[in-house]
């Protein structure tokens, strides 16, 4: 069962415009910094993946910390973070990834293949559209690109501790119950998926993300712990990076072509 409490209308309206702005602002304000034309380089990519996030990720912090005080509780109260439960929550989050992380890979390749298909189909009756062929996320792709050791880290910090935390305290600790607790448990659990697949902007990426989402809200709801949830997005971010780091040698050790 989820903590007990409500999050009220006017402190929520104002996180969520919070992090909007900032997230705007941030962004702009990185690449302004940048001189013409160094936002195509693998430097330029890498100076903007660090300021926008650290300063959204440590900002989105401070606002639900601010959050959190208009309603008189604080972290553990507020996301049922409790340690006396993190061997319960270890065990949901290691079965969580189990399920979740091959259905995802599975869903991901057929996005894939259906978007090469009507790529296909568009060009071969010669109708201009946008380029529907399956492309990595930006992030994905300035990591394939690195081969900094300390850049690498980076990534790494920001895949596996950074987002999961940030992103499940937003999706699953706020956006989640306050949709929930008013009365919409179907938009709560649909709505915050699907915002959740579209915040990472890929197509490809969609439709797995979606449903990694909705296991992550089963998680939540069926620990009460949101520590389960972040643990799980921590682990399925950890196997993708390592993935992504080793891809030529796990090529190799499976024979793939």
């Amino acid at each position: 069962m989820l903590p007990e409490r409500k999050w009220e209308a006017e402190p929520l309206l104002r996180l969520v415009a919070g992090i909007c702005f900032c997230m705007s602002f941030i962004m702009l304000a990185a690449s302004a910094v940048l001189p013409q034309g160094a936002a195509g380089t693998i430097e330029g990519k890498f100076f903007l993946l660090v300021t926008n996030s650290v300063a959204l990720h440590g900002v989105t912090l401070l606002l639900i910390s601010t959050f959190l005080r208009a309603h008189g509780i604080g972290w553990c109260e507020g996301f049922g973070l409790r340690t006396d439960g993190l061997g319960r929550a270890a065990a949901f989050a290691v079965l969580g990834v189990l399920i979740a992380l091959p259905v995802a890979l599975g869903l991901q390749h057929l996005s894939s293949l259906g978007l090469e298909g009507l790529h296909q189909q568009l060009v071969s009756h010669d109708i201009q559209t946008v380029d529907l062929q399956p492309q990595p996320q930006q992030l994905v792709q300035t990591l394939q690109q690195t081969e900094s050791a300390q850049q690498r880290i980076f990534f790494g910090l920001v895949a596996i501790l950074f987002a999961p935390v940030v992103e499940e305290i937003i999706f699953r600790g706020v956006l989640y119950p306050a949709l929930k607790q008013r009365g919409h448990p179907h938009l709560a659990l649909w709505g915050t998926s699907l915002l959740f697949a579209l915040t990472h902007a890929n197509m490809a990426t969609f439709i797995p993300l979606t449903f990694f989402a909705l296991v992550l809200v089963f998680l939540y709801e069926r620990t009460g712990n949101l520590l389960a949830p972040i643990l799980t997005h921590s682990l399925f971010n950890a196997a993708n990076f390592c993935a992504l780091i080793y891809q030529r040698e796990l090529k190799e050790l499976f024979k793939v072509q």
